[in-house]
C-alpha cells in the first residue's frame, strides 16, 4: 500500500469506530462494570457475572477475564494530571488511555480526558473522548456490548431476587392500604 492509501484506511477505520460509538461503549464497560470491581469482589462477588468473576485476574491498572471463549484485557492508564485555576474554581484534568485487548492483541485504544472542577457548591465531573489510537475490527465489537448488557442484567437479576421478599411484603401492605384483597393462591 502507498502511504496515502494507508492514511486513508486509518482514517476510514477511525471513522468506523466513531460511528460504532466504540469509545463510549468501551468506556461505559470500564466505568460501570470494572472500575470498582475489586471492591465488588470483596463485598459482594455474587453481583459479578459468573463467567467474568471466575476468570478475572487483576493487576495495577488491568482486568483480564474470559467472555464467550475469548481472553479479554481492559486496561485503564492515567497519565499526567494538570491543575488550572479560574477565579474561585480549580480544575484537575487527567489524560488517560483506555485499551481493550482480545486474546493478547490490542484491538481498540483511545485517549480520554477526565476533569474535576472544584466549584464552591460541589465538584463537577467531566469526560471528553479523545483520539482513537488503535482499532482492529472483529467479533469483539458485538461481544463488548453484549458483555456490558449481560453484566448489567446479572447485577439487576441478583438484586431483584434478593429484594423479592421485601417487595412482596411492601405490595401486601399497599394492598391493605387500598382495600384490595390478597391474590388467591390456586
Amino acid at each position: 500500500m502507498e502511504p496515502e492509501e494507508v492514511r486513508a484506511e486509518i482514517a476510514r477505520r477511525k471513522q468506523a469506530a466513531k460511528d460504532l460509538k466504540l469509545r463510549e461503549t468501551v468506556w461505559s464497560l470500564y466505568k460501570s462494570q470494572f472500575k470498582y470491581i475489586d471492591q465488588q469482589l470483596r463485598k459482594d462477588p455474587e453481583l459479578i457475572l459468573p463467567e467474568v468473576r471466575e476468570s478475572l485476574k487483576q493487576s495495577k491498572n488491568a482486568n483480564d477475564f474470559r467472555f464467550n471463549g475469548s481472553e479479554y484485557g481492559l486496561v485503564y492508564t492515567e497519565g499526567k494530571k494538570e491543575s488550572d485555576r479560574w477565579g474561585r474554581d480549580e480544575t484537575d484534568t487527567t489524560l488517560c488511555t483506555v485499551t481493550l485487548k482480545v486474546n493478547g492483541r490490542t484491538v481498540f485504544e483511545f485517549k480520554l480526558r477526565t476533569s474535576v472542577t472544584y466549584a464552591p457548591d460541589e465538584p463537577i465531573f467531566g469526560e471528553s473522548m479523545g483520539e482513537i489510537t488503535a482499532f482492529i475490527d472483529g467479533a469483539w465489537v458485538a461481544e463488548v456490548s453484549e458483555l456490558n448488557q449481560k453484566m448489567r442484567a446479572h447485577f439487576q437479576d441478583v438484586r431483584k431476587r434478593r429484594n423479592a421478599p421485601a417487595e412482596a411484603e411492601r405490595l401486601k401492605q399497599e394492598m391493605k392500604r387500598f382495600g384490595l384483597s390478597e391474590p388467591s393462591r390456586d
